[in-house]
Formats: structure tokens, C-alpha cells, sequence
């Protein structure tokens, strides 16, 4: 059994700041930070650190930034070996600014990962087993989301999908997968409706199973989460620490419920360590860098 990840990869570069800019307004930062990430890579990586075999398929450009961008992967051994090289396109970038608190804003630059395509389906198409998870985002092409749902589910493979960044003109087919994990801001974009606390997510929940999902998480930083079923709408409360840097506790919510529903824990159990690791990965500085390990989350639970 394994995690297969299809999804983007990016090098982060990411500016430290008092308070994010608004419009038309120059900030100085108090300093800049170089670190591996993209949805799809953070994902593997935090799924990889709680515990599972981990494949990537993805695409990186040929240069410099490749090499920066896999650097961890590589090292904690998760499976590189279907990564696909593009000579068109430069590895993605993204730009963040973190203020101080943890919160951030972020512009993606997605390069080489819009050059996903049929040479990664085929991919995904010769390793998937029926005991796998496919994880997915939103930093690739639609189409190839939609694709790999179609070989996922000719498979019998579970999928978990993270609809970021969220879009309003998402086809109808993305959202049925088995599970799917917005926060509240990318719910209130995919529904047209404000979601901003624990009821209002227990609503957005609910109508993100009518429109196909089986398992409809929306997570709400600070405040926990709730997450619908056919059997109910459930809340899971917020982890108290101290946050410094929020950048990739989404994807490492994602990669550690994945990681631990391939290791067949209950969903309650599963949510819970889920919910556990992305609060822990807020207390460092940068994305990758500061995801967790299994024995980590595990102690903070204890």
C-alpha cells in the first residue's frame, strides 16, 4: 500500500514581514527564506514524515531550482522515480509573505507543473493499485485531475482532493472524490457563501457532499474543523499552540490524514492526528522544513 501523490512541486521563496501589504502599499521585510515546496510535493513529504510509503508524480523544470525543490523529498525517501523533467517550462516558484502570527498570502508562479500531462496519467495509470490513496490539489491542470478521478476510479483507488487554490469555474466531476479538504476561505469561494465559523462550515460541509464528495472536511485554522459524512456532521476542536509561520499546515493536514488512513486508522483517530500535525507544523519557520514526524505528533498527543 502507498500514498501516490500527483501534484505540483515549487521552490518557496518566502518574505517575513510585519503585516502582509494591501494594495498598492510597500512593506519591508525583515528577511527572506529559500525552501522546498508546492501543494503536491508539501503533501508527500508530510504523508512520507507520519508514517507512509510515498510515490510523487509531478514535473520540475531543468535548472537549478529542481534540485533545491526535491532536496528534502529525496532525502526523507520518498519515491522520486516518476518525476518528469520539462525543458519548456522552469521549475514553479511561489512567493510568500508571512506576517508576524503565522498568516500569509502567496502567488504561485506554476511553470513547469501546467506541463503536467499524458506522460504523468500514464504514469499514474501503471502504479495505482486498488489499496492505494491518490492525493491530489489544484496546482496542476484541471484536466489532469479529472483524468486521474477517471483512472482512479476504473482502479478502485480512494481519492483524497485538495481544492486549492480554490476556483469558482472547478468542473461539476472534481468534486466527486471520497474526500475532499477546503479550508474556510476556499470554501466560501467554491459555494458563494461566507463560511467563518463552526456552524457555517458544518453547513458548507454538508453542501459539499450534495455536489459529490463522500467525506466533506473544511478546515478552520485556529478554530479546528469540521468534517460531514453520511452518517453526520462532526467537529473536531483546535489545537492550542503557539504559530509562527502557517505556510503548508494545510498540505500537511492532508499528507498525515492520508498517511494515517493508509495505515487503516479510524477516521476519528485519523482526523485527530491529522488536526495534530498541521497545528505542530505552525510552530517553525518555512514549509517543509518544519513538518512534523509520526513520533513527533504522536508525543503531542500523549
Amino acid at each position: 500500500m502507498s500514498v501516490v501523490v500527483l501534484g505540483s512541486i515549487n521552490l518557496d521563496l518566502i518574505a517575513q514581514i510585519d503585516k502582509i501589504p494591501v494594495a498598492g502599499e510597500t512593506r519591508i521585510a525583515q528577511g527572506l527564506l529559500t525552501s522546498p515546496g508546492g501543494k503536491g510535493a508539501n503533501q508527500a513529504l508530510a504523508a512520507r514524515r507520519m508514517g507512509a510509503e510515498v510515490i510523487l508524480i509531478g514535473m520540475v523544470g531543468d535548472d537549478a531550482f529542481a534540485m533545491q525543490a526535491l532536496r528534502i523529498l529525496r532525502q526523507d525517501g520518498v519515491d522520486l522515480s516518476h518525476i518528469g523533467v520539462s525543458r519548456q517550462h522552469p521549475t514553479g516558484l511561489a512567493f510568500i509573505t508571512v506576517e508576524v502570527g503565522g498568516q500569509n498570502a502567496i502567488t504561485v508562479i506554476p511553470g513547469a507543473n501546467y506541463e503536467l500531462g499524458a506522460e504523468a496519467l500514464g504514469r499514474l495509470e501503471r502504479i495505482l493499485t486498488p489499496q492505494d490513496l491518490l492525493v491530489m490539489q489544484a496546482e496542476i491542470p484541471f484536466e489532469v485531475i479529472e483524468r486521474a478521478l477517471i483512472i482512479a476510479r476504473r482502479i478502485g483507488s480512494q481519492v483524497l482532493w485538495d481544492p486549492a487554490p480554490a476556483s469558482p469555474q472547478f468542473p461539476h466531476s472534481l468534486f466527486h472524490v471520497d474526500v475532499i479538504t477546503p479550508n474556510q476561505t476556499e470554501a466560501s469561494l467554491l459555494l458563494g457563501t461566507a463560511v467563518t465559523d463552526v456552524r457555517s462550515a458544518k453547513a458548507a460541509a454538508r453542501q459539499l457532499r450534495t455536489l459529490g464528495a463522500e467525506i466533506a472536511i473544511v478546515k478552520l485554522g485556529a478554530q479546528g474543523l469540521v468534517w460531514a459524512t453520511a452518517h453526520g456532521v462532526f467537529y473536531e476542536p483546535g489545537v492550542a499552540v503557539q504559530a509562527v509561520d502557517a505556510v503548508g499546515a494545510g498540505d500537511v493536514f492532508l499528507g498525515a490524514l492520508a498517511a494515517r488512513l493508509d495505515a487503516k486508522d479510524p477516521w476519528p483517530q485519523a482526523i485527530k492526528i491529522a488536526n495534530h500535525a498541521a497545528a505542530l507544523s505552525t510552530t517553525q519557520k518555512g514549509a517543509q522544513p518544519s513538518f512534523p514526524w509520526w513520533n513527533d505528533v504522536r508525543k503531542m498527543i500523549k
